[in-house]
């Protein structure tokens, strides 16, 4: 009995770390993702909202699996989340050493005051791994 226990728990352990390896690679590859009025020297959020006023700069900060993705793409939306509304496109931002990625909108005139989207991709790839709202506010 104890001669066939050992493989069967071998056999067990290879197919659920297959399984793991599996939905780590293949699913979302950004697992957080925040508005902040800052960051810390990792990149992670130190003051999460989706309310600024026109004269803060604007964080994005998203949490990413490191050993699945290197770099991302940013759009910054003013309004609804569609192509028409696009206004500012960052690409092959580097994920740190921490597994965050970070974009920064700061305008000198001030944001305008209204609705505003983020959404963040995987590298070049064209399908949207997050979305995020926030509003500017005087």
């Amino acid at each position: 009995m104890k001669k066939l226990l050992i493989p069967v728990l071998i056999i067990v352990l290879i197919i659920g770390g297959g399984g793991a390896a599996y939905k780590y690679f293949n699913g979302p590859k950004i697992v957080e993702i925040a508005m902040t009025k800052s960051v810390d020297d990792k990149g992670k959020p130190t003051a999460p909202t989706s309310t600024f006023t026109s004269k803060d700069t604007v964080y994005l900060s998203a949490k990413g699996k490191k050993l699945a993705i290197k770099k991302a793409t940013v759009v910054w939306y003013k309004g609804e989340v569609l192509t028409q509304n696009r206004f500012k496109t960052e690409e092959n931002i580097e994920i740190s050493k921490a597994g965050y990625f970070n974009a920064k909108l700061s305008v000198p005139e001030g944001l305008e005051e209204g609705e505003y989207g983020v959404t963040i991709y995987n590298g070049s790839n064209d399908i949207i791994e997050k979305m995020v709202k926030f509003q500017v506010k005087n």
